[in-house]
Parts: C-alpha cells; sequence; structure tokens
C-alpha cells in the first residue's frame, strides 16, 4: 500500500497543517449539538482536505472521545482507535458516505442523496456526507443541494471539499462553515515526513529532507509519494541521490542558467539547457525553479534595490518564462518552449527591445534570390525601411505559392537577422495559399500560430517577401494539420 495511505493522518494531532489543526480544535470547545451542520474545505490538491473531512466524521462519531489540556474543551477529540473510528478509516462505515461530485454531477444524484439523507443512521448518532470536488456539480444539482443545506435533518453533517472555491454558488458557501487549507509550509512537509522516514527506519539526510519538501509544493501528498519514490534507494539518502531520483535540477545549474540568460548569452544558456535534458531533468520542474529564484531576485531588487539585473529585466525575463510554461503542454518537444524563450529574450535584449523588424545594421546578409538583385549591395548593409502603406495594394504577380515552396528555406535564412526564434518556428510551417497580394503560412502547433501572428512578426516576414521578390505582401497565419 502506498505511503500516502498508510500514513493518512487518523487523529485530530496528526493533522501536520498547524493552521487547520488549529480550526478544528476549536471545534472542540462547543458541544457536538452545537457545531455547524455544513463545512466548506478550500484549498489546494494534496493539502488534506479529505484526511481533515474524515477526521472531523470521526469527531461526531467516535465512541471514545479524548479529552486533553486545550482551553476550554467541550467535544472529545476522536480517538482514532475505536470501532467507529476505524470503520470511517477504512471507508466501510455505513453513515459516513464519501461521494466524488466529478463522477455524480446531475440534479438526480443530488436528489437521491436528499432522499436518503433523510433517513436515521444504521450504526451512529450522526450521518455524515462527504462531498469531493463539490465544484464540479450542475447547477441543477447546487440548487437541489442548496435546499438540504437549509433545512437538514438534525443527525445530517454535511462536508464539502473543492480545490476550486470561485464555481461554488455564493449561497452554499454561506451556509457552510468555511476552513481554508493554504499550500503545507516547509516546516510541516519536513514535519509529516519525518514521522514516516521514523516509522520506515530510513536512513536520509535532514538536507535531502528538507530537498524532497522544497520539491511538493505545498502540497503533502506529493511530498509523501516522493519519499516512498525515494524508499527504494539503499544506504544513506543524500541530496544528490533526491536530486537524481526525481529529477530535480541542481542550484549551480540553475544558477548556471539564469547567469547566462541575464547576460544575454543565449549559445552559453542553450548548452545549459541541453545539458539539463541529457541529465534526465524534468523542463517543467527545472523551470518553476528558475521562476522562483527570479521572483525572489524581483522581490529583492525592489525592496532593496541590490541585484545585478535591473527590474524591466527580471519582468521581462519572467514573462519569457512564465510564456514557456504554458506552452509546455502542447509543444512536440519539451524543452523547445524554454528555448525560444531563451532566444527571443536575449534578441529582444541585443535589439534594445526594439520591434523585432528593425534590422541591426551591421548585419550583412545577402539575399538568396534571383528576384532579389534588385536590391543594391549598400541596401542589404543598412536598416530596411517600413513599407510604404500608400503602396499600390493590387498584386504584381512576383510572388508565386510555386516560388514560396521553392525558396521557403531562402526566407527563413532571411529571417535568422531579424529573430532567430522566428525563423526557427517558420521551419515547422509550410507556405499554404498566395493569393490577390495575401500570403497564408500554414502553421501545425497552436503556439507557432499564436506566435507567427503577432502583428510585428506578421509584418517582418511580410518585409522579407518585400525584399526577397520585389513585392509587398500581406501574410496571414492559419492552424493545419500534418
Amino acid at each position: 500500500m502506498s505511503f500516502y495511505r498508510i500514513y493518512r493522518p487518523k487523529v485530530l494531532d496528526e493533522i501536520d497543517n498547524a493552521a487547520v489543526r488549529q480550526t478544528i480544535e476549536l471545534l472542540l470547545t462547543k458541544s457536538k449539538e452545537e457545531l455547524p451542520h455544513a463545512y466548506l474545505l478550500t484549498g489546494p490538491k494534496g493539502t488534506g482536505k479529505t484526511t481533515t473531512a474524515r477526521v472531523i466524521a470521526k469527531l461526531f462519531n467516535c465512541d471514545k472521545p479524548e479529552k486533553n489540556s486545550l482551553p476550554n474543551q467541550v467535544t472529545g477529540a476522536p480517538c482514532g482507535s475505536c470501532g467507529q473510528c476505524q470503520a470511517i478509516a477504512d471507508g466501510r462505515h455505513l453513515d459516513v458516505m464519501e461521494i466524488d461530485a466529478a463522477s455524480n454531477t446531475g440534479v438526480d444524484n443530488i436528489r437521491d442523496l436528499r432522499d436518503r439523507v433523510a433517513l436515521a443512521p444504521a450504526q451512529a448518532k450522526w450521518k455524515i456526507y462527504i462531498i469531493d470536488e463539490v465544484h464540479m456539480l450542475s447547477t441543477g444539482a447546487f440548487n437541489a443541494l442548496l435546499k438540504t443545506l437549509e433545512e437538514p435533518p438534525a443527525h445530517a453533517i454535511f462536508i464539502l471539499a473543492t480545490t476550486d472555491p470561485q464555481k461554488i454558488p455564493s449561497t452554499i458557501i454561506s451556509r457552510c462553515q468555511h476552513i481554508a487549507f493554504g499550500k503545507a509550509r516547509k516546516e510541516d512537509l519536513i514535519h509529516a515526513l519525518a514521522r514516516i522516514v521514523a516509522q520506515e527506519k530510513m536512513d536520509i539526510e535532514d538536507d535531502a529532507l528538507a530537498c524532497i519538501a522544497n520539491h511538493a509544493d505545498g502540497s503533502f501528498r506529493d511530498a509523501v509519494k516522493n519519499l516512498e519514490q525515494i524508499s527504494f534507494q539503499k544506504g544513506t539518502v543524500t541530496v544528490e541521490i533526491v536530486q537524481k531520483t526525481l529529477g530535480i535540477s541542481e542550484d549551480n545549474r540553475r544558477d548556471s542558467f539564469l547567469t547566462n540568460v541575464l547576460k544575454h548569452d543565449a549559445k552559453a544558456a542553450l548548452i545549459d539547457i541541453q545539458a539539463i535534458v541529457g541529465q534526465g531533468i524534468d523542463v517543467k520542474s527545472f523551470l518553476i525553479d528558475c521562476l522562483t529564484q527570479l521572483e525572489q531576485r524581483l522581490i529583492t531588487q525592489v525592496t532593496t534595490q541590490k541585484t545585478n539585473a535591473s527590474t524591466s529585466q527580471l519582468r521581462s525575463l519572467i514573462g519569457r518564462l512564465t510564456q514557456a510554461y504554458t506552452e509546455l503542454r502542447s509543444s512536440p518537444i519539451p524543452e523547445l518552449p524554454l528555448e525560444l524563450a531563451v532566444v527571443e529574450y536575449c534578441q529582444d535584449s541585443v535589439m534594445g527591445d526594439t520591434p523585432n523588424i528593425t534590422r541591426p545594421e551591421t548585419v550583412t546578409h545577402e539575399p538568396s534570390l534571383l528576384k532579389a538583385s534588385s536590391v543594391s549591395p549598400a541596401t542589404s548593409h543598412t536598416t530596411p525601411k517600413a513599407i510604404d502603406d500608400n503602396q499600390p495594394k493590387t498584386s504584381l504577380g512576383l510572388v508565386t505559392l510555386e516560388q514560396l515552396i521553392e525558396h521557403w528555406k531562402d526566407v527563413i535564412d532571411e529571417l535568422k537577422p531579424y529573430n532567430h526564434s522566428v525563423a526557427a518556428i517558420c521551419r515547422s510551417t509550410r507556405p499554404k495559399t498566395v493569393d490577390d497580394g495575401i500570403v497564408t503560412i500554414e502553421a501545425f502547433y497552436p503556439f507557432h500560430k499564436e506566435k507567427l501572428s503577432e502583428v510585428k512578426t506578421r509584418e517582418m516576414i511580410a518585409l522579407v517577401l518585400k525584399k526577397l521578390f520585389g513585392e509587398k505582401v500581406r501574410v496571414e497565419v492559419v492552424l493545419g494539420k500534418k
């Protein structure tokens, strides 16, 4: 059985989230009859919502409640060992029903619950309904649930849990006692892991335990799952073993990458990316580590003005890497969005954050097509002029689909001095149509289409096409299938 199931907290004292534990302890200051009949547990995944819901269920139905030294305590804390507590922990208690709202979203499911809730409990004093992911209920189901929450039977207790409270109607929220679960603190995660390490008699360094906690993103379940993965290692578990097993980037590798990017050394940064990929480090985790580090630098920059990189540089890089993070899921190559972000950031920095359609004067790239012979050699050493909007809109017929397909590689080569990332994306595209002065380019990935559809990018491509073919065109981008 998995660690997170074996070592799930069973009594109040085992809840590792200190803030939540203190909130539940406040319930002990009243008798069970005076306690609220509905609870709403909200927070990120893996923070202990379902576990706490079961502890609350035990609080109501425990046969041998234990009192301790808590001030003004009236209701006893659940013992965790009586028949009622054991049945709840095992999921076999007849009067404690756990319902997955994601699988029971309809109004008929809630109406059935409403019909059954009126029946008296079978083996305990209280009937507990735990509805997980309650935000998945339909509007009709919420309306049916609302009626039950407004006028519940005296023996009924409702515990609703969700990771997305914004989707829950305010009429439901107003009838519940709200318990908020924030991301677990590092100290709480280490405390939870240390309890398991002691039970499993694992030999693990404190720094390695802290590394697992840092990588859990505030989730108890993820931290315990990662510890279980580490538990298969033989001998003393070190930080290096944790990093290798979980695919976590080393601090020196991350720091080297960020230093190279902030120095606008795209070549060195790309080498760093290839190195982390070669080591089997998860690109998503690496990006999260980088963004966490940049966030800390940005806060330091704003509050103390001691960092080397300017605030605008940090903001720009954070924006680029955040965009790369959102594109990871749709990218056919995991590291490609990160590589494009690095190239674009460094390119923009070299260009002084000017629009990419402005070509640096130092570039001396000769035209590739015979059609471009009308452009004098001197022109290739100077910044191209923007396309004149007063130029006639009618097509001259100088750009044809056949020529564009034949010389598409030359177009890509000509794009490189303007923007390397756009040129790289164009390698995965192809000309689709040329019709009345409109060149349509077909992209095959959503984030490629999104990038090429930017106004400045389409203007840049149009400028290159005019230079090579001698005709002003308008560029459009569509999403196609290979």
